[in-house]
């Protein structure tokens, strides 16, 4: 697969300074590590040379009785789409998904395998990279090549999708109205027969209709 290589490359000079930030914020929050490396880690490690950063999303996946779904599915929606975002918003796609890519690989230890404290990190990680790289703007100026790339999303039941709505829902009214639409256009005219496992998700479809 092709990506828009110009638009990584910047991304990526400007990514170590928001890794770092995102690192110092994240990491505190991580328990003891041991001495071991566990699969997640070894997949993470191995992908640190990749120039497809779609493939480190896999890694996450690795595990069949921790599989933490969607970001890899996400990620290559959005750069299967990213010619038809703006400028800004092809940064934001290189620079998101490369932060989350790079925080991941750089912090994620043997310990682990706990997939309730790995779920939430990688959630934390998701809107710290996300909004640090102006999803607001990107929102606002790319609503279309926004919905067509999560229309094929699982949106209903994967928290890694639902976590770059949520963070979206953060912006002004202006955004915040841009996705209620989006939502409508993919849920359709009933959003509140769909169901989540996440309370405060379930809790903005369900005001979709108000």
């Amino acid at each position: 697969m092709q990506f828009v290589s110009w638009v990584l490359v910047a991304s990526l000079l400007v990514s170590r300074d928001v890794r770092a930030y995102i690192v110092d914020r994240v990491s505190p929050r991580l328990p003891h590590r041991r001495s071991d490396i566990s699969p997640i880690q070894e997949c993470l490690e191995a992908e640190a040379e990749t120039e497809n950063v779609c493939d480190v999303f896999l890694c996450l996946e690795l595990d069949d009785t921790c599989l933490i779904q969607g970001l890899y599915d996400l990620c290559l929606n959005f750069f299967r789409n990213t010619n038809n975002f703006s400028q800004s918003g092809q940064e934001w796609i290189a620079g998101s998904f490369s932060c989350i890519a790079g925080t991941l690989q750089q912090i994620v230890g043997p310990d682990l395998e706990d997939c309730d404290r790995l779920g939430s990190l990688v959630l934390t990680i998701e809107e710290e990279c996300f909004s640090n790289y102006g999803i607001c703007q990107m929102v606002r100026y790319n609503a279309e090549p926004l919905e067509a790339s999560l229309a094929s999303t699982d949106l209903m039941n994967q928290k890694t999708v639902q976590q770059l709505v949520q963070t979206a829902m953060q912006c002004g009214r202006t955004v915040r109205f841009i996705v209620h639409r989006i939502l409508r256009d993919i849920l359709g005219g009933n959003p509140t027969l769909f169901s989540s496992h996440d309370s405060r998700f379930l809790s903005l479809i369900r005001g979709l209709g108000k």
